[in-house]
């Protein structure tokens, strides 16, 4: 572990104590502590394991569930075959539970009382922990943050190397400080704290940056209100979210299932209490906001930055001098069906949503419940309402059935719901109509997120429950009842599942059988990989062709391939479903005149947006598989959503960053039809009037695309390298090393290898 002397920040702590073996610009191989996988982002890792004959490395610190794609209509069924009815979502369902099978791995299936959102149930196990590097096959795993830790997403691709090394390839990102100091006013609660941040700083604001959030206002704010704010850290273009441990955070994890016990948890918590930005520790950016000027939040277009406050009004384009932002406004304003200068409060929902792993969690609920209580004995949903409430896993629905909220939703009308992501991501058949408005919990609004042509507008529980029983969207200060003695923050009460269902302990699924495939033998059964760094990928070295033409800002993930094409166990065959919405009516499907359907852009390998923020969302690999697909090979943007840069190099494709400006002159040249030269050798674009531009590349990334070389088969010839990291992480952090769920500690022994570098 590293002992750096200086003045450090609570992501340089972390950082430095989980780096095996730094390399040039920042690049490192990092140990990983935790990984949490879902059915979504696994199959194709699974499948990579397997045609290469690897294991994976540390069980004992894997947890999987399925959440993405389960349905969460009462559940009359018992097996997973017959209560996921949707054929591709059964299949990736039943593909995660075969592969954990396979690979002996701790899962919580659709059948079991503890399985949920997977951001919700590694906190709510203890699985989550101060000090730890926590990664998953999904963006809002900066959920975990909330803890003192450095939780981030990962595409599909990390995921396998994760799965066969226990470790990954970053670059340490700058450090970024928002603090907010002062009371929050009425009716405020964690989630208005986070939409009015994103719209401060902006969609971008956070890129390349990993947040520590500061200040008494989130020093104050519960381990749930903590989450909720990591967990939308991702929507501001950050990497991760933090929040240093407290004695907030030790109380919250003591006694769960998978936290440390006994003498453990005294020596943890000693440690964890180190865990704090020392005084002096310099961070690259600097927010500071008053507590006194947020509002009850709500969001107006199609990103999370598009916020106002709800006494505010749809705003209006022509104010907007920058025309690309202007452009975005309208664009905005059209798909959400709002006209300019129209108060918030006077536009109607058809359905409301309080659920996913940003605002499911019993305090979440409780939040909801309260304005429905202060709202009056017999208030009701109006029929022109669809409201859902979906808790966040199997052991929230019980601890709120036992409380009685769920009685008080159902009596005012609400849906209430079995565990799962539901209308979040619309993955599953619970989503939203096409032009059909919802006020929800969610943490994206981006076109088609919650079903192709929904209108979402973000908001907290409480403005959610608001706005359910008067059937649009409404100042929750104006159901307030001082008199009540009703809170709808969600700062103040404490989670004690033990005073509900308690914690469950047993197994689900049996441990592997003995006729496992080689990819489960154990540690030392395992041998070096042969030939390990001969090329198995596609190289990039010069590339000519045309460039397709894009001015669009913030172009999301969801935006590049609708979820429904995500529904896969392929990594091919996703060109049918880039930007579908862009290139498809939303209502009649009928083709709309798009770029890429253009000559002669129907044949580009290059894309040129002239937009920031490309690539922005989520962490699923689908979207640079729909690019590859479709022929594209570079991508040139003025910045990039981090983890899609990630992805779009794991395959073998090239994200280049440059000036705005040099972005739009590449562009005339594409409106024009001239080619391109990217030259990766020499780090130059070559323009056909000769001019060159340079640019820069990650040597190792540049050096793995150029030799086009596996980089988990070059990282597992670190084998002693992460050995050494293991047993001196066994020795100071033994609490980490997986005890699963039947008190039997899970040993890990690498064999020994020749020492070789990259």
């Amino acid at each position: 572990m590293s002992n750096v002397h200086a003045p450090q920040t609570l992501y340089d702590k972390i950082w430095n104590s989980h780096v095996i073996n730094p390399k040039d610009n920042g690049l490192a191989l990092i140990y990983i502590d935790r990984h949490l996988v879902h059915e979504v982002s696994s199959p194709q890792a699974f499948e990579g394991l397997r045609l290469a004959k690897r294991r994976v490395r540390r069980p004992d610190c894997t947890l999987a569930t399925v959440d993405h794609n389960v349905p969460t209509s009462i559940r009359a069924e018992t097996s997973l075959e017959s209560l996921v009815t949707e054929p591709e979502s059964r299949a990736q369902c039943i593909a995660l539970e075969n592969n954990v099978r396979e690979f002996g791995l701790a899962y919580f299936g659709l059948t079991d009382r503890r399985q949920g959102i997977v951001h919700i149930i590694g906190p709510e196990q203890g699985f989550t922990l101060p000090g730890t590097v926590c990664v998953c096959g999904d963006s809002h795993t900066s959920t975990h943050g909330a803890f003192g830790a450095l939780a981030f997403g990962i595409g599909t691709s990390e995921v396998e190397h994760v799965f066969a090394t226990q470790t990954l390839l970053q670059t340490k990102g700058k450090n970024m400080r928002i603090t907010v100091d002062g009371t929050l006013p009425p009716g405020v609660t964690s989630k208005d704290v986070i939409l009015h941040i994103i719209g401060v700083i902006g969609a971008a604001g956070g890129s390349g940056c990993v947040i520590e959030y500061a200040g008494s206002v989130f020093r104050e704010f519960s381990m749930e209100a903590r989450m909720s704010v990591c967990n939308m850290s991702i929507e501001a273009g950050a990497r991760a979210g933090m929040i240093a441990p407290d004695d907030v955070t030790f109380d919250y994890l003591r006694g769960r299932p998978l936290a440390p016990k006994g003498e453990a948890w005294d020596r943890a918590v000693a440690y964890w209490r180190t865990l704090k930005s020392d005084e002096g520790a310099l961070f690259d950016v600097e927010v500071n906001i008053s507590a006194s000027h947020i509002s009850p939040t709500v969001t107006w277009g199609t990103s999370p930055q598009d916020v106002v406050p709800i006494t505010g009004c749809v705003p209006d384009p022509t104010t907007v001098i920058d025309p690309l932002k202007r452009s975005s406004v309208e664009r905005s304003l059209a798909y959400m069906g709002l006209t300019p200068n129209t108060p918030m409060q006077e536009i109607t929902v058809d359905k409301v949503f309080i659920g996913s792993c940003t605002n499911s969690r019993i305090e979440d609920l409780r939040s909801a419940a309260s304005v429905v209580i202060a709202a009056g004995p017999d208030v009701k949903v109006p029929p022109s309402v669809h409201a859902l409430i979906v808790p966040g896993s199997g052991l929230v629905k019980s601890q709120a059935e036992s409380e009685g909220l769920a009685t008080i939703f159902r009596r005012a009308g609400f849906d209430w719901r079995e565990a799962g992501c539901s209308m979040c991501v619309g993955m599953n058949p619970d989503s939203l109509a096409p032009n059909e408005r919802c006020a929800s919990t969610s943490n994206r609004n981006f076109e088609g997120r919650q079903g192709a042509g929904g209108r979402t507008h973000l908001v907290s529980p409480a403005m959610a429950a608001a706005a359910a029983i008067t059937g649009r969207l409404t100042d929750v200060r104006k159901l307030m009842n001082p008199e009540s003695g009703v809170n709808f923050s969600t700062t103040t009460s404490k989670v004690d599942l033990s005073s509900g269902p308690g914690f469950p302990t047993e197994l689900v699924l049996p441990p592997p059988s003995s006729n496992v495939s080689p990819a489960t033998s154990t540690p030392q059964d395992v041998p070096a990989p042969a030939e390990s760094a001969t090329p198995v990928a596609e190289k990039f070295t010069v590339l000519t062709g045309l460039a397709a033409p894009m001015h669009l800002r913030n172009v999301d993930t969801d935006m590049i391939i609708p979820k429904q094409y995500c529904k896969t166990l392929k990594r091919t065959g996703l060109a049918v479903g880039l930007f579908y919405y862009l290139r498809h009516d939303a209502s009649t499907g009928e083709p709309i005149d798009f770029v890429l359907d253009q000559p002669p852009y129907n044949t580009a390998n290059i894309l040129v947006s002239t937009g920031e923020n490309f690539g922005c969302g989520s962490s699923r690999e689908h979207a640079a598989w729909s690019l590859k697909d479709f022929g594209i090979r570079c991508v040139i943007a003025p910045s990039f959503g981090e983890i899609f840069y990630n992805n779009l190099m794991q395959n073998s494709m090239l994200p280049i960053k440059l000036p705005m400006a040099v972005c739009e002159a590449l562009a005339d040249d594409a409106k024009g039809g001239l080619e391109l030269q990217i030259d990766l050798e020499k780090q130059e674009i070559r323009r056909v009037h000769g001019e060159t531009i340079p640019f820069t590349a990650d040597p190792f990334r540049r050096n793995c695309l150029l030799e086009g070389v596996d980089d988990i088969a070059l990282t597992m010839l670190q084998g002693p390298l992460i050995d050494d990291f293991e047993q001196k992480r066994s020795a100071n952090w033994p609490w980490l090393d997986g005890f699963g769920y039947k008190g039997k500690k899970i040993l890990v022994a690498a064999e020994k290898k020749a020492n070789l570098d990259w």
